[in-house]
């Protein structure tokens, strides 16, 4: 950064001026709220933005009383400043500070910093663990790193001289030689006797003991071993290394050559002219020999590491060929020593750049390199692509980009760079190169007979071992070399095109003969499990080859002896090798640098001794290049007859499963089979449009704007209610939590069109019917989608209870024999391992079964909780989730609910219930036989007229009663039975055996009937045939009789013919008042009954006019805040009248 000299001086001035008169700033203002916030606006940021606000402040407040808050600030805004514009505009208000303050301010900053660039504590760090020590490390090095070159900016600038000016506090300072340390008003008010005093000893102190060295020594000189503060000093050259150190760098100084400007001689140093300057060539000397004196520390220290991690290598490349992959601690720490150790190189380099010297001497052991040793995913980032439908030589666009697209180094790279030996230009002629000897003498020449006890990786080193470096190579720099391992190092993260370009690219700057060597040997020594990687070495390789054909020479012939060498040895324990091997020949074929006779050699090879391995061998590169050879117009031919002889290998010899599996595979990887692609099923805008609205728009805050464009549909066409019926029963495309949603939408449009219900509700119950019949497994998901439909469709009162309970039955039941699961009984549709219908029960009984809690549909839910216990029990035990679910259903619906202990309990109830039914119904019927008997056989022809009369009333509120049951039977749905004509096909043997159990029963209860007494009945009807005659003549007796008297009619038969007498009794007898009471009460019964059937009849008339003009105000727009689902009856009557009327 250049020095300002303006912003020099006028520090410099304020430092001889030292304080200042007091009734300058008098004026000032030294309001707390506004000191306070321009010390918060330090702490927030002293970037650029905010530079010229802060300077106005410190023209307009006072700020006396708050130095040390300042001071404070100032150092946290430092640590946000991070670009050079922010560090300038830093500099530039704390110049303005010291300015102002230059006895105070700038010897507390002073100390503060001074303090602040301090090395951490040994003893600190000791006591604590590694991690925290690592972390406690970094960030100390970090902020060290911000405040050091602040701290040179202000150094440059004149704001800082020496350590020696800090104070720790404003106390410290003493008055005419009177210790004030605890007295902080003496403190503030200084000493003109103790300024001159510092100003002495400032003068007469030594020249070269600055602020910067002081710091510097403190942090560089006691780290020359551990070289914990190299990017700290790494960080100061890279800044300042030309304006405090005088030194170019190497990089500036050649980019200056190329440019044509002057040639700068190589650690020239470049004093200032400016006489103001700080920097005097005796600091300048003093702190270039502590950086010399520090990098010799760091050369010691980067050689020893470099070999610390030669030996990490060797000792994981032997357990990798001993035991086949690497633990994860080893893995770990060989990642952070690696990480470690580029860091350290880069640094270095550094280091080496700014201070114009060379770097060490890296001693580079045969046969190991540093690559990543961490395993990945042996997957081809190709081999897995899916087949393109046009069968061409790529499997994508992106694919054919990969493999063609190479990048043109003429383009990027200036031509003297790609010369393959550029020492040796004015020779190149004459000279063999040694490289393209060897590469072409190693095909031809086998392995030796100790190949069979040499490791794969010896291979790679012994095909390379001939390659011989001239001297030019050998006394090549080391720091080119340095940087071309810090290259390699990076090799393994290269994980995209893009990034293998650049490193391409930023290989030809380095190339020479030792460091293309250095390349192809870490390219071949790849990590055997990161055959992954092998794709983007293949491009490096075929990128660099079209320049430097030594290299794709040496790869083809390491890859030969490496195969060789693998074939002669027939273990089983380097597959991986073998894998590796041939895929990166594969890689290499698809980018054309291994020539197709090559590869067919290989092929051949193994395809002659096609057991064991080689079989792996030939899959992989099936899968690998088999369709890029297959389709090129060149090797067409001859591959396609060497995937016939695959073929015919394969069904002459004996081969497992596996083998026969994975030659399957790769043919038709290699030569997909023709198909055509699948043709997208074409909608109409309107199907489009509307499956948009149930699959993808609905939710609870669009319901009603769903609903309303439902509604608008042409629903008159049959294609548009066709479509709405097919969505609306698909019910399992939508998410299971907007099932009800759903139910909803269909509830409101079954009202307006009630069509659409009746063939929904159908749809639903045979979509159950059929996933019982079939019982699908992979449908299972959508059966539970439907059954809580069906469940939510009767919340929303589109269906009615027996419905619901007909369902029930029909999941437990349906496929038994007999209509009743039994554990004796094994059914094929329902086996006793499948708890699916289990899970549809529970389904539909979470969803509506809390509506059956009182009247007769808590009775029938009752009836079927017992069936469905003994249906669990037919079941092996369950398993834990079903038996959770049953359990939370229960105690859902019936708390306290008797469970039953095991399947002889529950049958056994489940009997007892039948039976109770049973005897139910015979009773009914043996009182409609009685009634049809007496009405038969009555003759008499006396009638009663008042009888008639009181029966007639009774006939007529029974009747009302009916039509008011009938009324309310859609709201009042547990008190109504549905009647349903179910075609049953039931087999004859079926049909007989229960007429044989049922006349088996009838008997029994008739022979327990026999010997029940009967109770006297004096009170009966009269028989119809003889009502009418008795009628007229007791209205002929009462209208002459005499009113002490009470008429009664008295029935008498003789032989097979009834006859009716009339037989008058006191009316105060007993038998008279007993029944005139009773007479009395039954009317006032009759009344009460009638209020309350007419008041209940008005109530709902009532309750419906309310929900028309609720529902006629919604749809104006009157209740959006309110959404009225469902009232009135539902749609249960609807249903059952299109029933009805199918």
């Amino acid at each position: 950064m250049v020095v300002n000299a303006e912003l020099r001086q006028a520090n410099t001035v304020a430092w001889d001026k030292g304080k200042r008169d007091a009734s300058q700033y008098k004026n000032l203002d030294s309001n707390i709220k506004k000191n306070t916030t321009f010390i918060k606006k330090c702490k927030t940021s002293l970037a650029a933005d905010s530079t010229q606000q802060l300077l106005n402040d410190i023209k307009k407040l006072s700020l006396e009383k708050y130095i040390s808050e300042v001071v404070g600030g100032v150092l946290e805004g430092m640590l946000k400043c991070k670009s050079s514009n922010d560090i300038a505009s830093c500099v530039e208000v704390i110049s303005a500070l010291h300015q102002r303050f230059p006895d105070t301010f700038t010897l507390l900053l002073t100390y503060n910093l001074a303090k602040a660039l301090q090395p951490a504590s040994r003893q600190y760090l000791a006591s604590l663990p590694q991690d925290q020590r690592d972390k406690e490390e970094a960030t100390r090095i970090s902020r060290q790193r911000t405040y050091l070159r602040i701290s040179v900016e202000l150094w440059l600038v004149g704001v800082l001289r020496n350590v020696q000016d800090g104070i720790p506090s404003l106390a410290s300072t003493s008055l005419e030689g009177v210790e004030s340390q605890h007295d902080g008003v003496a403190g503030f008010v200084g000493s003109t006797t103790t300024q001159k005093t510092r100003k002495k000893e400032g003068e007469k102190g030594d020249k070269t003991s600055d602020f910067v060295y002081d710091v510097l020594r403190g942090l560089l000189s006691t780290d020359l071993e551990q070289n914990v503060n190299l990017p700290i000093a790494a960080s100061f050259l890279k800044n300042f290394s030309q304006d405090v150190l005088g030194i170019i760098p190497r990089k500036q100084r050649a980019a200056a050559q190329e440019q044509g400007e002057e040639a700068v001689t190589g650690g020239a140093t470049v004093f200032e002219t400016d006489k103001d300057s700080v920097v005097t060539p005796e600091s300048q000397v003093a702190l270039k020999e502590l950086f010399v004196q520090y990098y010799a520390g760091v050369e010691k220290h980067l050689v020893k590491e470099h070999k610390r991690i030669q030996k990490l290598d060797h000792r994981n490349r032997e357990i990798l060929f001993t035991r086949g992959e690497l633990s994860d601690e080893l893995k770990q720490d060989y990642e952070k020593v690696s990480k470690a150790y580029e860091k350290l190189l880069n640094n270095t380099q550094t280091l080496a750049d700014a201070l114009d010297l060379e770097m060490p001497e890296l001693p580079e052991e045969e046969g190991v390199t540093r690559v990543s040793i961490v395993s990945a995913g042996s997957g081809n980032a190709f081999s897995d692509a899916k087949e393109s439908v046009t069968n061409g030589i790529w499997e994508d666009e992106d694919a054919r980009k990969f493999y063609e697209d190479l990048p043109d180094l003429r383009v990027l790279v200036p031509g003297v760079f790609l010369e393959q030996n550029p020492a040796k230009k004015a020779n190149e002629e004459n000279a063999t190169e040694p490289v393209a000897e060897a590469t072409t003498s190693t095909p031809t020449t086998e392995p030796d007979e100790e190949g069979d006890d040499v490791d794969a990786s010896e291979l790679v080193d012994k095909a390379l071992s001939t390659d011989k470096d001239d001297e030019n190579a050998t006394n090549s720099m080391s720091s080119q070399l340095a940087q071309v391992d810090a290259l390699i190092a990076r090799l393994p993260t290269l994980g995209n095109r893009d990034l293998i370009d650049n490193a391409a690219v930023e290989f030809c700057y380095m190339n020479s003969k030792n460091a293309r060597k250095r390349l192809v040997k870490a390219l071949l020594n790849v990590p055997r499990q990161r055959v992954d990687l092998l794709p983007y070495y293949s491009r490096m390789i075929a990128t660099l080859g079209r320049y430097y054909s030594d290299i794709v020479e040496a790869v083809l012939a390491a890859l030969d002896h490496e195969f060789k060498g693998l074939q002669k040895k027939k273990t089983q324990d380097l597959l991986e090798s073998r894998v590796k091997n041939i895929r990166f020949y594969s890689e290499l074929t698809k980018f054309r640098v291994t020539p197709p006779h090559t590869i067919f050699h290989v092929f051949k090879v193994t395809l002659d001794d096609f057991t064991h391995q080689n079989i792996d061998i030939v899959c992989n590169l099936l899968e690998t290049c088999g369709r890029f050879l297959l389709k090129s117009p060149e090797t067409s031919t001859r591959m396609s007859n060497m995937l016939d002889v695959v073929l015919r290998k394969k069904n002459v010899q004996h081969m497992d499963n596996r083998q026969m599996l994975m030659i399957d595979n790769a043919y038709y990887q290699a030569n997909p089979p023709d198909r055509t692609a699948n043709i997208e099923k074409q909608r109409s805008p309107m199907e489009l449009y509307v499956r948009q609205l149930i699959y993808g728009d609905l939710n609870k805050k669009s319901l009603d704007k769903v609903l309303r464009q439902l509604r608008k549909l042409h629903w008159e066409d049959p294609d548009i209610f066709k479509m709405m019926l097919k969505l609306f029963q698909k019910v399992w495309k939508i998410k299971y939590s907007n099932i009800h949603l759903l139910s909803i939408l269909a509830s409101g449009l079954q009202r307006h069109h009630s069509d659409f219900g009746v063939q929904l509700v159908d749809s639903i119950v045979e979509d159950i019917r059929v996933g019982l019949e079939q019982n699908i497994f992979k449908h299972n998901q959508r059966r539970v989608a439907v059954v809580k439909y069906l469940g939510e469709l009767y919340n929303y009162r589109m269906i009615d209870s027996p419905l619901i309970f007909d369902t029930l039955y029909s999941i437990v039941t349906f496929g038994h024999h007999y209509g009743r699961p039994a554990r004796e009984r094994f059914c094929a549709m329902d086996a006793p391992n499948d708890f699916f219908r289990i899970r549809l029960c529970c389904t539909l009984l979470d969803t509506c079964g809390m509506c059956f809690d009182r009247g007769s549909s808590k009775r029938k839910l009752d009836n079927f909780l017992t069936l469905f216990q003994m249906y669990i029990f037919t079941k092996e035990k369950p398993p834990m989730d079903v038996d959770f679910m049953v359990s939370d259903t229960l105690e859902l619906l019936r708390p306290q609910l008797h469970i039953f202990a095991s399947y002889e309990e529950a049958n056994e109830a489940f009997d007892r219930l039948l039976l109770e039914q049973l005897k139910e119904a015979q009773g009914e019927k043996a009182a409609a036989e009685g009634f049809d008997d007496s009405e038969s056989e009555s003759t008499s022809d006396e009638l009663d007229e008042d009888d008639h009369l009181d029966n007639a009333d009774n006939d007529d509120d029974e009747e009302t009663m009916e039509e008011i049951a009938q009324d309310t039977g859609n709201d009042e749905e547990e008190d109504v039975v549905v009647l349903k004509n179910k075609q049953e096909q039931i087999s004859k043997e079926e049909d007989d055996e229960f007429e044989r159990e049922f006349s088996r029963m009838m008997s029994e209860s008739m022979e327990s009937r026999k010997f029940e007494k009967k109770a006297a009945v004096l009170d009966v009807p009269i028989p119809m045939n003889l009502r009418g005659t008795q009628d007229r003549r007791t209205a002929g007796q009462e209208a002459n009789g005499n009113p002490d008297r009470m008429s009664f009619t008295l029935l008498t038969k003789k032989g097979n013919r009834q006859q009716t007498r009339t037989m008058e009794v006191p009316s105060d007898s007993v038998l008279a008042v007993s029944t005139r009471t009773k007479q009395e009460a039954e009317r006032e019964e009759k009344e009460q009954l009638k209020k309350l059937v007419l008041n209940y009849e008005e109530r709902e008339e009532a309750a419906a006019r309310q929900a028309a003009q609720e529902e006629r105000a919604r749809q104006r727009g009157g209740f959006r805040g309110k959404r009225i689902l469902h009232l009135g009856g539902g749609g249960g009557g609807a249903y059952g009248a299109g029933r009805g009327r199918k």
